[in-house]
């Protein structure tokens, strides 16, 4: 059989030759650049600090409500300290004080009395509290004589037998509210109510140290904080936390702070770190028995040999004050040695000054467009060169007026771009001008030819209100000085301003500080008063605008604060003798500069005219805070400002104590304005030859 063979199939045809694409021509080559890389995500850090900044924002515009209403004296310099820094802010604090008090001990637990009627408020039925009481007879407990100082009158302060019927409820501590919220709702009568109380039970002598909770923006920055804080306070932790969840009340990411309840500063709305110090110099001591309440263990009144035991019992509080605030000025020390720059910042290269309402400057390499934070000075600065303008690097904003220090380089069209440019980073601003002159006249005002409009529609005269922390006030940017600079330092001021106090503001301008403290305290009264005419114009306008203020958070809304702030024009060294002597628990002499006269090569008496004519409204124990000007050299003593202070006191017989000092604002370069809060503490005796 024969098989016939297939040829093989042929090999596939070879593949064409590739060929290569000749060159264009040299004259029609063209380089194309890579493509720009996608421009970063948005930054959840800088996402983080917007939210950050708006609950520091409200946390700080909140009226105190402690039983003084106030910032303690000894702790308003570590607060000052961080609440000017941007990665801190103060929820509470205590400089420490002492107190007696009779019943549990516990301050958590009241009576039915302090329940509105409820005598189950707090505790489940059938729980058992304290010495084994049910939970349907709550405990009970009572504090008097309360004192953030030190004891001056230790027979005074413990004779026990004056705490019944009112008959002395201070013992020579701090005064008792009578007014703002002790007037209204479960406190209402509070002070008849302590006037009216027996003891029944022994009473206790207890000394609390210093404690302070400050909300962190970042683990960073809480460690860097607790880290300052222990070589003087031992007792330092992170209590509360929330590693970034969104705003929901139940977000599982918020950590309980004491097992008991999620602190509200710690909800929601981005990373947040609560840390809290506290001391170790406590006291807890009983003064009496049960069988006799009101007949002292180691001080009775009829007793003259148990004298030395109320100076033992003094001895034994003032050692732990003093402690306690050396503790607090170490701490205050160690906070200042921080770096300018954000603790949280350093490693992520970014820039956090971000525009926040009622902060000072607006710098110009914040953001972008959309008013989110950048990714570093290194894009605002390419920003500005991309412009092709002299733009500058920082600016200030009042109301919707932008301010800048200079007039840019470059002819009108120039600078009427640069204007332009500015305004287009913030819709709010509506114009943009300059100065051009050194605000060298007495009440520190631009004048008419110290303004220049570059940009926006034409206003004249330049007039604006300008909104801080809830209150508005109206500036005349030409014929007043107002600084959006100082507002941190208005803050400050408006927390040390205790219940019922009278307030007198020397020198109050356009008035900020004064509708600041009406608007925001509970103070009895503030008076204000203006030499220049239009200030103090503006100042009543704005307590017209007061009036119809809704947010405002004293008694009585912004109608109460109104009917509280008076005003007077005139100037200060006539109208000061025309004051009732002695009936002002605090003054606020915010000073201007009187040019080349002030300062540390100045010629001029800086200011003595005016404490002469001041102090004598004090009354004792009352507080000022006097403005000056310094060197840096001079900083952070003060010395010189110190020995004035002290020389007029002096000649007018009084004694007094430095308080807090400190740089509240740059005036030119090496040049600061200073605040130094002192206190009149007693007066001089004369000398018995």
């Amino acid at each position: 059989m024969t098989v016939k063979k297939h040829p093989p199939p042929p090999p596939p045809p070879p593949p064409p030759p590739m060929e290569r694409p000749l060159p264009p021509p040299v004259s029609h080559q063209v380089h194309h650049p890579p493509p720009p890389p996608p421009p970063p995500p948005p930054s959840k850090m800088s996402h983080h600090t917007t939210h950050f900044q708006t609950r520091k924002l409200n946390c700080l515009s909140k009226r105190d409500k402690s039983s003084a209403g106030r910032i303690d004296p000894r702790a308003v310099d570590i607060c000052a300290a961080l609440n000017q820094r941007k990665e801190y802010y103060t929820t509470s604090s205590c400089a420490g004080r002492c107190f007696l008090y009779s019943g549990d001990g516990i301050k958590s637990w009241h009576n039915s009395d302090n329940n509105g009627g409820n005598e189950n408020a707090g505790v489940e039925d059938g729980e058992v509290i304290g010495d084994g009481t049910a939970a349907g007879k709550l405990g009970f407990f009572q504090r008097s004589r309360v004192n953030h100082d030190l004891i001056h009158e230790p027979q005074r302060y413990f004779d026990l037998t004056t705490l019944a019927g009112g008959q002395d409820p201070t013992g020579g501590g701090d005064p008792i509210p009578t007014i703002g919220q002790f007037d209204h709702g479960n406190n209402a009568g509070f002070k008849s109510k302590l006037e009216e109380f027996v003891p029944t039970s022994p009473i206790w002598l207890r000394f609390e140290p210093f404690i302070l909770h400050v909300m962190c923006r970042s683990l960073k920055a809480a460690s860097a904080l607790m880290a300052l804080a222990r070589p003087a306070f031992k007792n330092v932790g992170l209590t509360s936390w929330n590693n970034g969840g969104g705003g929901d009340e139940n977000d599982d990411n918020v950590i309980e702070d004491g097992g008991n309840s999620k602190n509200q500063q710690c909800k929601g709305g981005g990373p947040r770190f609560l840390v809290a110090i506290w001391g170790d110099e406590g006291l807890d001591m009983p003064l009496s028995l049960p069988s006799s309440p009101q007949s002292g263990l180691f001080y009775n009144p009829d007793d003259g040999g148990t004298a030395k035991n109320a100076d033992w019992l003094a001895q034994l509080v003032n050692e732990r004050h003093a402690r306690n605030w050396k503790k607090i000025e170490r701490f205050v020390e160690a906070f200042r040695s921080l770096d300018e720059e954000a603790v949280d910042m350093m490693e992520h290269n970014i820039d956090v000054d971000g525009v926040i309402h009622g902060i000072d400057e607006v710098e110009l390499n914040v953001g972008d467009d959309n008013n989110e934070i950048g990714s570093g000075a290194n894009g605002s600065q390419s920003k500005r060169a991309a412009s092709g303008l002299p733009i500058p690097r920082s600016y200030d904003v009042v109301g919707d007026v932008a301010i800048l220090n200079s007039l840019p380089e470059g002819d009108e069209d120039t600078q009427r771009k640069v204007g332009e440019w500015i305004m287009s980073r913030n819709k709010a601003m509506k114009i943009c001008v300059a100065r051009t002159n050194s605000l060298s006249t007495s009440d520190r005002s631009p004048g008419a030819s110290g303004m220049v409009q570059i940009a926006g529609p034409p206003r004249n005269p330049i007039v604006t209100s300008h909104y801080e922390y809830g209150v508005k006030c109206v500036v005349d940017l030409q014929q007043t000085f107002f600084s959006p600079r100082m507002a941190p330092e208005r803050l400050r001021l408006s927390q040390q301003i205790a219940r019922g106090e009278r307030v007198l503001v020397v020198f109050a301008g356009v008035g900020m500080e004064a509708l600041q403290i009406a608007a925001r305290t509970e103070a009895k009264e503030v008076l204000a008063i203006e030499m220049n005419a239009v200030a103090a114009e503006c100042l009543r306008r704005a307590r017209r605008m007061l009036e119809r203020n809704k947010t405002a958070t004293c008694p009585g809304g912004g109608k109460g604060a109104a009917e509280r702030l008076s005003i007077i024009e005139g100037d200060a060294l006539d109208i000061l003798p025309t004051l009732e002597s002695a009936s002002y628990d605090r003054i606020v002499a915010p000073r201007p500069k009187e040019g080349t006269s002030d300062g540390d090569l100045g010629t001029g008496d800086a200011g003595k005219a005016f404490l002469l004519a001041m102090l004598p409204l004090l009354k004792l124990k009352g507080e000022v805070h006097w403005y000056d000007f310094a060197a840096d050299h001079e900083l952070p003593n003060c010395a010189r400002t110190r020995e004035t202070v002290q020389a007029v006191c002096e000649s007018l017989g009084l004694e007094m104590e430095v308080i807090h000092v400190a740089k509240v604002g740059s005036i030119a370069k090496r040049q600061f304005r200073i605040c130094m809060d002192f206190r009149i503490t007693g007066r001089i005796l004369p000398k018995v030859e």
